[in-house]
């Protein structure tokens, strides 16, 4: 017999070799069915035997490791839907958006919405034979051959990159394929997700996660933030860029620093239509709001807007959001009983708001010095006004909430959402997400800069992405201008800096897992090096050589 420990203080004896699924047939029913299961801190799927003492912790669509494994399963029906009602098509899936994913065909062609719904009719017919997810390992040099053999070039590609021995191949119906990830057993019959037409494509919506709070029946499309990640899609494709493996080709051929140059390029130009079209609407244009999810490099470009501004006759002023923190001891409660200081409640709203509509009306105010140790401001402020081609720039998490502004007229603001919007896949249905490269990129900032290993930074990153979902994501659609500060070069330039260190994380590590994950993500990346990296660029905010206070 073995000791098992579950929910982390409840135990149970159950015989050597168990596996989770018989585990979990002995105990309490769940609210969410489990879809897979951390084991002594790697992830496993429930197929899993256990022969030793063991800690489990069970992971449902709730949890961040199992929303991937309920996503990626139910692409994989949609695959299969794909193959047998476009048999002639290849489905490509291509960003995240609102708690789903952005499907179209590979060949731009645009779906109708009918056949959209016989999509979805197909797969909930799918889901409703209960066919078994089955998974079988074969040596790794014979699945890239395989891949090879079936045209699947980027996959066998980005498997010759990884140390493994065996690839586990998950087979679902009469489809068979190599997941970049772990898969339920199955599905259940009424598995929650819709198919909602959109753009030239459609979406994969699946359910909010527990934390996010019930989402409302309808869909709103994000009609500008789809916008911008297609103009960068069609560039990618343009570029023949669209894969990682093309990229790593890239690389390989010498053409980094070429490669450092135009994306640069792209880079400023996003910067320069914006202060142009700013410096058009002024002077009734006198506030810039900037916002942005973690590590996606609001700070180097708040200063170049501000560069901007100056090149174009403007004298920008930056206020910062910190100093109008109401005092600790009356900052707002979160659901847990703490403090909440990311709550936009936690700032001084009213006084905000007055000092704006004053500054633009010409007056002088006195700005406030919040005192951090203290918890309170400091009696004394610093003085501040606008000349006459005085712009403001303000920066932080709530910029794109118009309660924040909500006295500055719509006429006098723009706001401006930043993200490093990645557009890259693995293969026709894994996208490189977003949030991966953002957590790259403040990985290695946290260790050069703010004395955080990588360890400690995994450990935080999940509070990181509950912060934005509240506070930033839900705002998106709010802006009038969006820059993608995803630059292609940078995560080549990263890995070095990064591989050695997620490595080094040990087994007891209660991120071990999601290190690993990591680990398998940053090295599909063919590794570069390169001093060609301008100063003023977004990724010297990360690697440590930018001319700015950053």
């Amino acid at each position: 017999m073995i000791t098992i420990t579950y929910d982390t203080t409840l135990t149970v004896e159950a015989d050597r070799g168990i596996k989770l699924y018989q585990l979990l047939e002995q105990l309490p029913a769940r609210p969410e069915p489990p879809l897979a299961a951390l084991v002594n801190g790697d992830v496993q799927e429930l197929d899993y035997p256990l022969f030793a003492d063991s800690r489990v912790e069970w992971l449902d669509r709730n949890s961040t490791a199992g929303y991937r494994i309920y996503r990626r399963s139910l692409q994989m029906v949609l695959q299969l839907a794909m193959h047998r009602h476009f048999p002639g098509k290849q489905l490509w899936i291509s960003h995240a958006l609102e708690e789903g994913v952005f499907c179209r065909f590979a060949d731009n062609t645009p779906i109708s919405a009918d056949d959209v719904a016989l999509l979805e009719t197909d797969m909930r017919a799918l889901l409703e034979q209960k066919l078994p997810i089955n998974r079988h390992y074969i040596n790794r040099d014979d699945a890239i051959d395989f891949f090879r053999e079936t045209e699947q070039h980027s996959k066998a590609a980005l498997l010759s990159m990884q140390p493994l021995a065996n690839i586990a191949i998950h087979s679902y119906g009469e489809l068979s394929d190599y997941f970049f990830g772990e898969m339920p057993l199955s599905l259940p019959a009424d598995a929650d997700f819709s198919l909602i037409p959109f753009d030239d494509g459609f979406m994969l919506r699946l359910p909010a996660r527990r934390f996010l709070g019930e989402k409302s029946g309808e869909f709103t499309p994000p009609l500008r933030l789809q916008k911008v990640m297609r103009e960068r899609d069609a560039w990618l494709q343009m570029q023949g860029l669209t894969t990682v493996d093309q990229l790593n080709d890239a690389i390989r051929a010498g053409k980094t620093d070429e490669l450092i140059l135009i994306a640069e390029n792209m880079y400023d130009r996003q910067l320069q239509k914006i202060c142009d079209a700013v410096a058009a609407d002024f002077p009734t244009v006198r506030l810039v709001l900037v916002a942005g999810p973690s590590s996606s490099g609001k700070t180097t470009t708040t200063e170049r807007l501000a560069i901007g501004f100056r090149a174009l006759g403007l004298q920008p002023v930056t206020i910062g959001m910190d100093n109008y923190f109401i005092d600790r001891d009356k900052t707002p409660l979160n659901e847990f009983g703490n403090p909440d200081f990311e709550s936009i409640r936690a700032l001084d709203l009213p006084l905000f708001n007055q000092h704006l509509n004053q500054l633009i009306a010409g007056e002088e105010v006195m700005l406030p010095r919040y005192n951090f140790t203290k918890g309170r401001r400091d009696e004394e402020g610093t003085p501040c006004s606008l000349s006459e081609k005085g712009i403001i720039i303000v920066e932080g998490i709530h910029a794109l909430n118009e309660l924040l502004t909500e006295s500055v007229p719509a006429a006098n603001k723009r706001k401006v959402y930043i993200s490093a919007l990645t557009l890259l896949n693995f293969d026709p249905v894994d996208p490189v997400p977003t949030s991966d490269n953002r957590m790259i990129r403040r990985m290695v900032r946290d260790m050069k800069f703010r004395g955080h290993s990588p360890e400690k930074t995994l450990s935080m990153w999940g509070d990181v992405r509950y912060g934005e979902h509240r506070n930033i994501f839900p705002y998106q659609e709010e802006a009038d201008f969006y820059v993608n500060s995803s630059l292609i070069y940078e995560l080549p330039l990263l890995r070095p800096l990064i591989e050695n260190e997620l490595a080094a994380i040990s087994t007891e590590s209660p991120v071990y897992a999601e290190a690993q994950r990591m680990l398998s993500f940053i090295r599909c990346f063919e590794p570069a090096v390169s001093d060609k990296v301008p100063r003023d660029s977004v990724l010297q905010e990360f690697l440590g050589g930018s001319c700015f206070n950053v």
